[in-house]
């Protein structure tokens, strides 16, 4: 199998195996590939509802071997693509789905190598993400843990993200504040304990995020590190990593039974909603009160619009 063969085999997989000789082509003739990569990367940034559905299934895959290959040269790219509103159902979203949460963290991690500055910068800045923000505190809050960066440093960064944090409110930046009241009860910052516990009592962080008596408690002596927890993998493996999904009871109960690759382009599958069109959302469309259930990754019944793992769920 060539280049070609494998970016057209990613890009019309709906058969019943992940693409394992693919990907594995990709990461062989990496310096062929990754021009293509950034060409597509550019188009999204772009505009983000422009490529095609083979072309999204290309940046997926292609986009989450950055953090196995620690590609740092392409910080700054993939930054830029992370930097826009990544709600439920938003065009990021509808491309990376459930990995949009759950390993951007890693990626941020592992293309970061420990630029904690630039990552730094990511967070405060403008731009419309909240989860993508929240997963590069958890990257700069994990170099931490294996000690690329010191606490001085990390008090640094912590200082300037409450700053820019409190200095324009909102419900993203209030979201923001929890994610690092958590992180901060985490890894022991407790000098930290008296100023978001003010910020419980004036109301300005998201409790849907994370419990305003939580932080009271602040209860930082039971408490496991991102990279103990696996929520960070420090040496990424982008194939075992979807195996795992696959073979996770609550990923099977989400995406339905099956093999490993039709679970994730079948059906409600982590990649089968590349990309929804307006039509397709309005005609599938369900008030959030009529479900029976909520899945894991399906708007949270108490109509904040986040999914529910990230609200009520926590």
């Amino acid at each position: 199998m060539n280049l070609e063969q494998a970016l057209l085999e990613i890009g019309n997989a709906h058969g019943n195996e992940l693409p394992i000789v693919a990907i594995e082509e990709l990461k062989t003739n990496w310096s062929e590939f990754y021009p293509e990569l950034e060409r597509i990367t550019d188009q999204f940034i772009a505009d983000d509802s422009s490529l095609t559905d083979e072309q999204n299934a290309i940046l997926f895959f292609g986009t989450l071997l950055l953090a196995e290959l620690k590609y740092t040269p392409a910080l700054s790219k993939c930054l830029q693509l992370f930097s826009r509103t990544d709600t439920y159902l938003t065009p990021i979203e509808g491309v990376f789905g459930d990995a949009l949460t759950e390993l951007t963290p890693s990626l941020f991690y592992n293309v970061a190598d420990g630029n904690t500055q630039t990552l730094s910068d990511y967070i405060v800045d403008g731009h419309q993400a909240i989860y993508c923000k929240a997963s590069a505190i958890e990257a700069v809050f994990a170099q931490y843990e294996v000690s690329v960066i010191d606490k001085a440093e990390l008090v640094s960064h912590v200082t300037r993200w409450l700053a820019a944090f409190l200095a324009l409110p909102s419900s993203i930046n209030s979201f923001l504040l929890s994610a690092l009241a958590d992180s901060c009860i985490a890894y022991q910052l407790d000098d930290f304990k008296a100023q978001f516990v003010g910020l419980c009592d004036k109301g300005l962080l998201d409790e849907e995020r994370f419990k305003k008596d939580e932080v009271k408690a602040w209860d930082s002596a039971n408490t496991v590190k991102l990279i103990e927890l696996g929520t960070i993998q420090t040496e990424f493996n982008l194939i075992a990593t979807l195996k795992s999904w696959a073979a996770d009871e609550s990923f099977d109960n989400m995406q339905g039974e099956g093999d490993v690759f039709d679970s994730l382009m079948g059906e409600g599958g982590l990649l089968s909603n590349i990309l929804y069109d307006e039509k397709t959302i309005l005609e599938n469309s369900v008030p959030v009160s009529s479900l029976p259930t909520v899945g894991r990754n399906d708007p949270c019944s108490c109509g904040s619009g986040k999914k529910y793992k990230k609200c009520c769920l926590q």
